[in-house]
């Protein structure tokens, strides 16, 4: 099973996203056929939970949904060579003010495959610490950072007030989690 490429169109480059309308030879061979696609460097999100068992989520509006969303925090990385590690910590720290001295990988996964080679690493972050002088986020961001027990995540899933897959993925794992 697989498509060849027979022409690639690059049709809009962007800061960190480029889109491309390629050409392909579907699987029987016999077929022409158009993909739209994302081409994306990839990014990191962040479980991050505090010594007394709860979890940060960042509040921030965002365009595309015209609206408010509840998420752990995530970054994208700064090219697709970009360490998945660094770049959940410089996220943490930039999002949020806090960091941990113990991280680690728990996903991949492609967040939006039908469009997208964006490929996201989900880490674990135990025992998150405020920074003292922590890295500035982005000037166009506003964050508001809450903390949440496992009961009141499952009740923000089963009220659906968590929409953001990650955050879902996230919180089914942080809801399972035997402390």
């Amino acid at each position: 099973m697989n498509e060849k490429t027979l022409k690639e169109n690059l049709i809009y480059k962007g800061d960190f996203v480029d889109i491309y309308e390629d050409k392909v030879l579907v699987e029987d061979n016999q077929r022409e056929a158009k993909r739209i696609y994302v081409k994306h460097p990839g990014g990191a999100s962040i479980i991050a939970l505090t010594r007394d068992h709860k979890i940060l989520l960042c509040k921030q509006f965002r365009y595309p949904i015209r609206g408010i969303s509840l998420e752990i925090p995530a970054g994208k990385k700064d090219s697709v060579n970009e360490d998945g590690l660094l770049c959940a910590k410089r996220g943490l720290e930039e999002e949020t003010g806090y960091q941990s001295d113990d991280i680690k990988l728990l996903y991949r996964t492609y967040p939006c495959i039908g469009y997208s080679d964006e490929i996201l690493e989900i880490y674990l972050a135990t025992d998150i610490y405020p920074v003292e002088n922590p890295k500035a986020m982005d000037e166009d961001e506003f964050i508001d950072i809450q903390f949440y027990d496992q009961e009141e995540a499952k009740k923000l899933m089963e009220n659906e007030d968590i929409l953001d897959g990650k955050t879902l993925v996230a919180l089914q794992y942080f809801i399972h989690m035997n402390f």
